[in-house]
């Protein structure tokens, strides 16, 4: 990377408006889904809030694994060599627990959403080690960690819900 492209790179700690829009519109499934297992209550005879709370614990596995996806695109375009090999098993963990913890889901609702959401919700120290490597952009940590969070309790909450 040049020069030039660093500074750019890490100039300004607001996030882009389309990134905050996008992202705040990939927790809009998760809402969804909450409210309507909330106003449907817990009658087990209906069976679209239930499904939509899987929807959802599948929507939120997937992302786990989409941040694992960006942490290897940052680690095989931006990361030195010597940090490259670390960063990538990091990258695939996200995804290995997210199947994991999906795959045990129709047994364990509750466990399992609960572990996801806060994997979700940690994901933000891997995001802060890759800031303090000045290999996201500086605005990076804004964004990941309010969406994080947010979709951390959301997966948590949709979990409980869900019995």
């Amino acid at each position: 990377m040049s020069e030039g492209e660093l500074v750019a790179f890490g100039r300004g700690r607001r996030p882009p408006m389309q990134a905050i829009v996008l992202g705040a519109m990939g927790l809009l499934p998760m809402v969804i889904a909450l409210f309507v297992r909330l106003a449907a209550g817990m009658d087990p005879d209906t069976p679209l809030p239930g499904k939509i709370g899987g929807l959802a614990l599948t929507y939120a596995a997937m992302i786990l694994s989409f941040l694992g996806g960006i942490w290897w695109g940052v680690a095989s375009t931006r990361a030195s060599e010597e940090e490259r090999s670390r960063l990538m098993v990091i990258a695939v963990a996200p995804a290995i627990l997210a199947t994991l913890l999906y795959g045990l889901s129709a047994d364990m609702p509750v466990m399992c959403s609960t572990l996801l959401g806060l994997v979700i919700a940690l994901t933000p120290l891997v995001d802060r080690m890759l800031e303090k490597k000045r290999l996201v952009p500086a605005w990076w940590m804004n964004l990941r960690l309010p969406l994080s969070l947010a979709l951390g309790a959301l997966t948590i909450g949709l979990g409980f819900a869900l019995t």
